[in-house]
């Protein structure tokens, strides 16, 4: 599972092949280095709020798209892996893991609020 930084470091490098940029350009765009913006994009080094902002704004993203589009390529993957897993399953299996994964959010939504609440306190 990938963690935020690597979900990230994958967008980084998906919008600027997207872009037809190479390493070199980009980072020049966003006034990084190339070593640094090239373990960026490997998951070896993690890439602070403003610098990822000027990525992105070199990229041309727009300002309201900055959110969004950390997790637009990890949404497309696990909607695809849930796609393979309900292929192979009958109306009752679909059903009953549809049921089940419903269940698991609402729990987990409980969960986030009790958390949240207790470090109030």
């Amino acid at each position: 599972m990938y963690d935020d930084f690597q979900i990230i470091s994958n967008n980084i490098k998906y919008l600027r092949e997207k872009k037809g940029y190479t390493q070199e350009q980009l980072a020049e765009a966003a006034d990084l280095s190339v070593s640094h913006l090239s373990k960026v994009e490997a998951g070896q080094r993690r890439i602070g709020m403003k610098a990822y902002i000027t990525v992105l704004k070199a990229l041309g993203a727009e300002e309201k798209d900055f959110i969004s589009l950390v997790a637009v390529k990890e949404n497309e993957n696990n909607f695809k892996k849930f796609q393979r897993i309900m292929k192979g399953c009958s109306e009752a299996e679909q059903k009953f893991l549809i049921e089940t994964m419903e269940s698991i959010k609402e729990n987990l939504s409980l969960l986030m609020d009790n958390n949240l609440s207790s470090e109030v306190i």
